[in-house]
């Protein structure tokens, strides 16, 4: 084995579903059709399509980290999703899709971040854009930008994210939530759902005439009341992974181990190839005594499977590491459930 890879903190069968997914859109509500010239920043949705990565900093309690990897595909004709963990604590879910609202359709923002289990849901509206600079803002669906807004600032095969807050109504000035640079790394694992859904369409997903009415903000830390919980998301599936180890490693209870799913393959033969950490889709990490563990809302698509001991704690998977020999690849079909085994039985020399 040559060079590992460091993930640090500070860091067809398609008939069946597209039945499923036009049961879907019709039960959201009357399916309002319009042009896409009429949907203020429409060009968004195609713009953050793909897989992307890179630095977060952040004021808040999780912290910043080196890299964030993010999975952004349709998963309706008229909305695109990610679903990732930035560390064992830290779990973000970020959608985008065409609401109802006003009387008008405009692309809106879901965003579900969790913190040591302790969750909060914030929808925004699209309120302002430039597309000649690649400038896209939403704001808080009812108290505007006096509340929170989330900037995104598109650059050629990049882009930087900004969310401005007043910390819970706590200030009265917006500052600076977190910024993430980001840097697009391919759209090769997205085109199947382009074409599938012929993304993007102007359909309307969701109605939210009337959602946030006697609310004062459009938060949610109840998510029994979310209007669009993660459960009711589309065509996304599970992975139930099998972790085994070799008899002969030796582990410790503060081992932690950590899966990775990538798009393209991390090894070709032995040789390493440490580019196609581009192209990680998703990372768990788990406490050492997990011998099953099920990964959702998991796009559907062909994955690499790599499962890891991390005997030092140091997040980074080098030498003296433990790792799986065997590369597992699958494909997961849309809205449907596989399991897989891993077994982490070679030390990483």
């Amino acid at each position: 084995m040559r060079k590992q890879f460091t993930l640090c903190k500070p860091l067809s069968f398609f008939v069946l579903i597209f039945m499923f997914i036009n049961l879907s859109v019709k039960s959201q509500g009357n399916n309002a059709n319009a042009e896409a010239k009429d949907i203020k920043g429409y060009s968004f949705l195609n713009k953050i399509v793909g897989q992307w990565n890179g630095k977060v900093t952040s004021s808040t309690s999780a912290g910043s980290f080196d890299k964030w990897y993010i999975d952004f595909r349709p998963v309706l004709p008229s909305q695109v999703s990610q679903y990732s963990m930035l560390d064992s604590n830290t779990v973000n879910i970020t959608s985008f899709f065409v609401v109802k609202y006003n009387n008008q359709l405009k692309v809106a923002m879901r965003t579900e971040g969790c913190f040591q289990k302790k969750c909060c849901v914030t929808y925004e509206i699209m309120d302002s854009v430039s597309e000649a600079t690649g400038y896209y803002r939403f704001a808080d669906f009812v108290s505007g930008t006096s509340r929170a807004y989330t900037c995104f600032s598109f650059k050629e095969d990049s882009y930087t994210m900004e969310v401005y807050t007043n910390k819970f109504n706590t200030l009265k000035t917006l500052q600076l939530h977190s910024r993430f640079d980001a840097k697009l790394t391919g759209c090769k694992a997205a085109k199947e759902a382009i074409d599938f859904f012929k993304f993007p369409q102007p359909l309307m997903v969701k109605d939210f005439s009337g959602v946030f009415k006697n609310m004062k903000e459009s938060l949610y830390f109840d998510l029994e009341n979310d209007p669009y919980n993660t459960a009711s998301q589309p065509y996304v599936g599970n992975i139930t992974v099998n972790i085994s180890f070799d008899n002969n490693l030796k582990v410790k209870k503060t081992d932690e181990i950590c899966l990775l799913l990538t798009t393209e393959p991390l090894f070709e033969g032995i040789k390493y190839k440490e580019e196609n950490l581009n192209y990680l889709s998703k990372y768990i990490y788990l406490p050492i005594e997990t011998k099953s563990y099920t990964i959702k809302n998991v796009h559907p698509g062909k994955y690499y499977l790599y499962s890891y001991n991390d005997i030092n704690n140091d997040k980074k998977h080098t030498k003296g590491d433990y790792m799986s020999s065997l590369v597992n690849s699958f494909v997961l079909p849309g809205n449907g459930k596989i399991s897989v085994d891993t077994r982490i039985d070679f030390i990483i020399p």
